[in-house]
C-alpha cells in the first residue's frame, strides 16, 4: 500500500489579485489550500473550503423544541398560562387630522 502525503501550504492573495481572478484563488481552495487574503501586505481574510455540509433542519414538535431551549438554559421553566395582549390602543388624529404614523414619519424628518 502505498501512503500519498499531500502538503497543504497558504497561498497569499492581494485585495486586488483576488478582484481580478477570483477562479484561481477558489480552485486553489478546492484543491485543499486555505488562500490568504492579504491587504497591505497583512492577512486579513482566510479562504477555506467548508468542513462539511450541514445536515437538512429537522422540523420539532412545539413541546421539542420548549424542552431543546431548557435544555440549554434560554428558557428557565415551562409557561403555567397562555400571554395575553391588553387591548389595541387606538390614538384619534391630531388637531389638523394627522395620524400618529404621519405624526412619527414627520418627527423623523426627511431620509
Amino acid at each position: 500500500m502505498t501512503t500519498i502525503y499531500i502538503e497543504v501550504t497558504d497561498m497569499q492573495v492581494s485585495i486586488r489579485e483576488l478582484k481580478a481572478n477570483p477562479a484561481h484563488a477558489i480552485a486553489l481552495m478546492r484543491r485543499g489550500e486555505i488562500v490568504q487574503i492579504t491587504s497591505h501586505r497583512k492577512v486579513v481574510a482566510e479562504l477555506v473550503a467548508p468542513k462539511a455540509t450541514l445536515p437538512a433542519k429537522q422540523t420539532m414538535t412545539d413541546e421539542e423544541a420548549m424542552q431543546k431551549l431548557m435544555d440549554s438554559g434560554i428558557v428557565l421553566q415551562m409557561p403555567t398560562k397562555p400571554m395575553r395582549l391588553g387591548e389595541l390602543i387606538t390614538f384619534p388624529p391630531g388637531p389638523n387630522g394627522q395620524t400618529m404614523s404621519e405624526l412619527v414619519l414627520d418627527m423623523r424628518g426627511p431620509r
